[in-house]
């Protein structure tokens, strides 16, 4: 937590939409933290942030994807709330993240208010 804020943890390597998310987020009051990959957010977790927090991510990133980051954070047993954002994903990949534990699909293009209310049901359950 971050100033007593609920922190997103956003990764996505097109940085205009990551642009878009942050202001997007930031008027509902969630501090954002964004990364352009996968290996990024990894680099830069640290315990301490298991709480009061969740992961944004697109699902086709480039280098580790999106269902490979979800076998990564249950390899470090990193307990995070993940919403993964899919578009043309290959079934696969929205497979495997229905099957992962606290992971929420938000399939694109979401409407905005689709996002916004699944980010704060996890805030309050946090």
């Amino acid at each position: 937590m971050i100033d007593g804020k609920f922190v997103v943890h956003l990764v996505d390597p097109d940085q205009a939409i990551a642009d878009g998310l942050e202001t997007l987020l930031s008027t509902y009051d969630f501090e954002v933290r964004s990364y352009p990959d996968a290996e990024s957010f990894l680099q830069s977790w640290q315990p301490r942030r298991a709480t009061h927090c969740c992961l944004l991510a697109e699902a086709d990133l480039p280098g580790l994807s999106g269902p490979a980051l979800l076998q990564e954070l249950r390899r470090r047993q990193i307990d995070i709330p993940v919403l993964l954002l899919v578009g043309t994903s290959p079934p696969g990949i929205i497979d495997a993240a229905r099957r992962a534990s606290h992971v929420g699909i938000v399939q694109k293009p979401c409407v905005n208010d689709t996002l916004i209310e699944q980010i704060l049901r996890i805030s309050q359950e946090a």
